[in-house]
C-alpha cells in the first residue's frame, strides 16, 4: 500500500509537470494526449521494473540468509562460498547488501577453527578488513572490526589476536578477556633476555585484568588470568572491599557469593577469617535487609570494623525501611539517630537517612510523627519532601504558603508551583495572579494550559496556543534546500525503509539512532529535525519522534505529536454498540464518545508511537495493552483477537485500545482526567483517590494530589497532547477541558 501511494503521488505530480511543460508549445490537442499518455506508460513501466527487482532482491536476500543458518547448522559454508558470493553480487543497489555480507562473514567465521587453512582464514580476514575500508562509517563498520577478534579466536591465532586488539578495542566482556589470556600465553612463550621487560609486560596485563574484575560481578575464562594476578599479590583486602562495595551497592547477592569463594581459591582454606565473616554479612544484608536492625545493634565503627561495614550500613538503611509497614504506629527516627551515632555518620550521612524515612512513613497519621515531620521539613530544605508535602496541602485544603517559601529557588520556578502561588495569592494580591499566569500561559505544557484556562474561564482557554503563535513546520531532508545533504544519508534512509519493510523495526531504529547520532557538527540539529520531518512523511512515526527528542526540538510540536494512524482511529471510533461485563451494568455506548484526539494522545503518550513497544509488565503495542486487557475488551466489544501477537499490529492494537477506552468513558463520562487515570493506573486506585478527596476538590487540585508520580505526569500529558492534536487536526472548537472535568468537584 505505502508503494501504491508513492506511486500515486509522484503520477499526479508527473502529471501536472507535463501539463505545465506542454502547455507552452501548444501542440495539436491529439499531440498533447499522445505524448502525455506515451510518457506516463514509459513511467509506469520503469517504476513497475524498479518494483520487480526489489522484491526479487528482497527474495534473495531472505533466501540467502535462509541457506546461510542451514550451512552453519550442517557445517558446509565452506563448501558453497562462491555460491553466497555470487548471490551477495546479485544483490548490487539492494539496500541491505551489506547486511547480506555481514550474514555471510558471519557464517564463514563460525565455520573456521583451529584446523582451517591459515591461507583460507587470511583470504577471510582480507575481506572484511576490505569492506571495512570501503565503508567506513557504516553503521556496520563496528561489527565487522568485532567479527575479526571471534575470527582469529577460532583459528586459535593469538598474535593476529593480540596484534588486532592494539588497534581495535574489544567491545565485549568475553573478548576482552580472552585477549588478556592471549598475551598472557604469548609471554609465558616467548624465549626472552630481558627479564625486566617481561615483568613489565605481565604487570601490564593483570593491571588490566584488575580493572575488569574490579568492575564486574563475573568474568568469564579467567582461571589463568586469576591465578597470575593472584601470584603477583594483586588480591589485596582492600581491592576486595572496593569490589564487595560495588557489588553491595548493586544489590549483587551472587557477585558477593562468588567474590566469598575466592578467598579460599587457591588453598581451599579462608586466607582472612575477618573479610570472609565480613562479606557473609554483606551477602545476609543484602538477602535480609531487616536483618540490618540486629547488625547495627550489635555492631558499631568502635568495634574495630572496617570502612565496609559503614558503607554496608548507609546503603541498607533504605532497604530496612522498605521492610516496615507504612501505617506502623508512631514511627519515630531516634533509635536511628542512635545506630547513626554508633557508626559515626556524618552530618550529611544523617541527613540521608532522615529523607529515607520520611519517605517512607510520610503519609502515617500519628500526630506525634506528622508533628515531627513538619519540623523536620522546614530544616531538611529536600525540595523532593517539599513537594510532597505541598501536594499533602493542596487535597487536605490546607494552607500552601510555608511549603511554597520553602522550595529553593529552583523548586520555585517550576511551571506547577509558579501556578500555585498564583492561586494561593489570587484573593489577596489579584494583579500579581494574574501576572503569574499570563506569563505562564506563554509557555508548553499543562500548568500553562491551566493558567489559560484560569485567564478566560469563559472558554477555559481555548486559545491557548502552547507558547508558540504558529506551528513550526519544519523541512524535510528532501527539501531542495537539503540537496546535497540529503545524498549524503539517502543509502542509510534506504536501509531504514527496507529493513522496515522487513518488519525488522527494532534494527531499523538502531540504525536511525547511529545516522542522527553521528552527524556532522555543522547544522546538526537542524539535519536532525529534517530527518525527522522526513521520518513522519514516510510514515515511520517512532522515528519521526525519536528524531525529534534526539534533537530536543521542543518547539517543533507537529515532529513530537505527528498524526499517526489517522485512518485506523477513524475505523476503530466509527459508532458502534458496546456490551459491557455482566459485573456490571448493561449499557449501551457510542465508541465515538471518545475523541480521536484523546485516543491519539493516549498512544503517543504510552509508545511514542513504536508499534512493538513492550512495557516491563508486558504491555503490548501503541496503546500498551495488557493480555488480559486485551482479551476482556475483546470479548466485552466483540472485536477479534487470537493472541498476544495480536497487540503488535497497529489496527487490532487501535480497535481494541479505544474500546477499553470507550468502557472507561462509561464508567467516567467525558472525564478525560479521570478516564487517563484509570487507563495508567487502573479504576481501583481512581476510586480509592475520589474516596479520599471525598468530592471536595477542584479539578486542579486533584490532579496535583494524584498520589502516583507516573499517572500524574501521565494525566497532565495526556490533556497538554489532546489539545495539541486538536489544533494540529485543525479541529473548530478546540477545548482544553470539559464541563464535566473543570466544573465538577472530585
Amino acid at each position: 500500500m505505502r508503494y501504491l501511494k508513492h506511486t500515486s503521488i509522484s503520477l499526479l505530480m508527473l502529471t501536472a509537470l507535463s501539463f505545465s511543460a506542454l502547455a507552452h508549445q501548444h501542440p495539436p490537442k491529439s499531440t498533447h494526449k499522445s505524448n502525455l499518455a506515451q510518457t506516463q506508460a514509459q513511467w509506469t513501466k520503469a517504476r513497475n521494473a524498479d518494483e520487480l527487482k526489489r522484491i526479487t532482491q528482497r527474495a534473495t536476500f531472505l533466501q540467502l540468509e535462509n541457506l546461510l543458518k542451514s550451512a552453519v547448522k550442517n557445517n558446509t559454508v565452506s563448501d558453497n562460498a562462491e555460491l553466497y558470493l555470487k548471490l551477495i553480487e546479485s544483490l548490487k543497489d539492494y539496500p541491505l547488501k551489506m547486511d547480506a555480507m555481514t550474514a555471510y562473514f558471519d557464517a564463514r567465521i563460525k565455520s573456521v577453527n583451529q584446523t582451517t587453512p591459515p591461507e583460507e582464514v587470511n583470504a577471510l580476514k582480507q575481506e572484511i578488513e576490505q569492506a571495512i575500508a570501503q565503508n567506513p562509517t557504516h553503521f556496520l563498520r563496528t561489527r565487522w572490526e568485532q567479527s575479526l577478534f571471534t575470527l582469529f579466536q577460532n583459528a586459535n591465532d593469538l598474535e593476529g589476536f593480540v596484534h588486532y586488539a592494539q588497534r581495535v578495542k574489544p567491545s565485549s566482556l568475553e573478548m576482552q578477556i580472552a585477549v588478556l589470556n592471549a598475551e598472557l600465553q604469548l609471554e609465558g612463550t616467548e624465549n626472552t633476555t630481558d627479564k625486566k621487560q617481561d615483568s613489565n609486560a605481565n604487570t601490564h596485563i593483570i593491571s588490566r585484568y584488575e580493572q575488569l574484575w574490579l568492575a564486574n560481578s563475573k568474568l568469564p575464562n579467567d582461571t589463568q588470568l586469576w591465578a597470575a594476578w593472584y601470584a603477583h599479590g594483586g588480591r589485596t583486602a582492600a581491592k576486595v572491599y572496593q569490589k564487595a562495595e560495588t557489588l553491595f551497592a548493586k544489590n549483587d547477592e551472587n557477585g558477593l557469593a562468588q567474590l566469598a569463594t575466592e578467598l579460599h581459591r587457591m588453598t581451599g582454606e579462608n586466607e582472612d577469617e575477618k573479610m570472609a565473616a565480613q562479606l557473609q554479612l554483606l551477602q545476609t544484608l543484602t538477602k535480609t535487609p531487616a536483618s540490618l536492625a540486629e547488625f547495627s545493634a550489635r555492631l558499631s565503627m568502635t568495634e574495630n570494623n572496617t570502612a565496609l561495614l559503614k558503607f554496608a550500613v548507609l546503603q541498607s538503611f533504605p532497604r530496612y525501611l522498605r521492610t516496615l509497614p507504612e501505617n506502623m504506629k508512631d514511627p519515630s527516627f531516634a533509635p536511628y539517630a542512635q545506630w547513626a551515632k554508633n557508626w559515626q555518620l556524618t552530618d550529611t550521612e544523617i541527613r540521608e537517612w532522615e529523607i529515607a524515612f520520611l519517605n517512607r512513613f510520610f503519609d502515617n497519621e500519628s500526630p506525634l510523627f506528622q508533628q515531627w515531620r513538619d519540623t523536620e521539613l522546614l530544616n531538611l530544605n529536600a525540595d523532593n519532601l517539599t513537594e510532597r508535602r505541598l501536594r499533602m496541602a493542596i487535597w487536605q485544603k490546607t494552607d500552601l504558603t510555608p511549603w511554597l517559601n520553602a522550595l529553593s529557588d529552583e523548586g520555585r520556578q517550576k511551571q506547577e508551583w509558579r501556578y500555585w502561588l498564583a492561586k494561593t495569592i489570587e484573593k489577596s494580591d489579584s494583579p500579581k495572579t494574574t501576572e503569574i499566569w499570563t506569563a505562564l500561559s506563554h509557555e508548553q505544557g499543562f500548568y500553562p494550559m491551566l493558567a489559560a484556562a484560569k485567564l478566560d474561564p469563559q472558554t477555559r482557554g481555548k486559545r491557548y496556543h502552547f507558547g508558540q503563535p504558529q506551528l513550526l513546520v519544519a523541512p524535510s531532508i528532501t527539501d531542495e534546500s537539503w540537496a546535497d545533504e540529503f545524498q549524503k544519508v539517502k543509502p542509510a534512509l534506504e536501509e531504514i525503509a527496507e529493513l522496515r519493510q522487513l518488519d525488522r523495526l527494532g534494527a531499523a531504529k538502531q540504525r536511525w539512532r547511529f545516522l542522527l547520532e553521528n552527524l556532522p557538527d555543522d547544522q546538526k540539529k537542524e539535519k536532525q529535525i529534517a530527518l525527522s520531518q522526513y521520518a513522519n512523511q514516510q510514515n515511520w512515526f517512532d522515528l519521526g519522534v525519536d528524531g525529534s527528542i534526539i534533537a530536543k526540538a521542543f518547539d517543533h510540536i507537529q515532529l513530537r505529536l505527528p498524526i499517526a494512524y489517522s485512518h485506523y482511529y477513524d475505523i476503530a471510533l466509527k459508532p458502534r454498540r458496546l456490551t459491557l461485563s455482566k459485573r456490571k451494568p448493561q449499557a449501551s455506548q457510542n465508541a465515538t464518545s471518545i475523541s480521536k484526539t484523546f485516543a491519539m494522545a493516549i498512544s503517543r503518550q504510552e509508545s511514542a508511537w513504536n508499534p512493538q513497544a513492550q512495557s516491563s509488565a508486558n504491555a503490548r503495542g501503541l496503546m500498551q495493552l495488557l493480555p488480559s486487557t486485551a482479551k476482556a475488551t475483546a470479548s466485552h466489544a466483540k472485536l477479534p483477537y487470537t493472541d498476544e501477537a495480536d497487540l503488535f499490529k497497529p489496527l487490532n492494537n487501535i480497535l481494541l485500545g479505544t474500546a477499553y477506552l470507550a468502557e472507561l468513558n462509561a464508567k467516567y463520562p467525558n472525564n478525560r482526567i479521570l478516564i487517563a487515570s484509570a487507563y495508567n493506573a487502573g479504576a481501583h486506585r481512581v476510586e480509592k483517590w475520589l474516596a479520599r478527596a471525598n468530592g471536595k476538590l477542584e479539578m486542579d487540585e486533584f490532579v496535583a494530589s494524584i498520589p502516583f508520580y507516573e499517572t500524574r505526569g501521565y494525566v497532565q500529558n495526556v490533556l497538554t497532547y489532546d489539545f495539541y492534536y486538536q489544533r494540529l487536526q485543525n479541529k473548530e472548537d478546540p477545548q482544553t477541558f470539559s464541563n464535566e472535568e473543570y466544573d465538577r468537584l472530585y
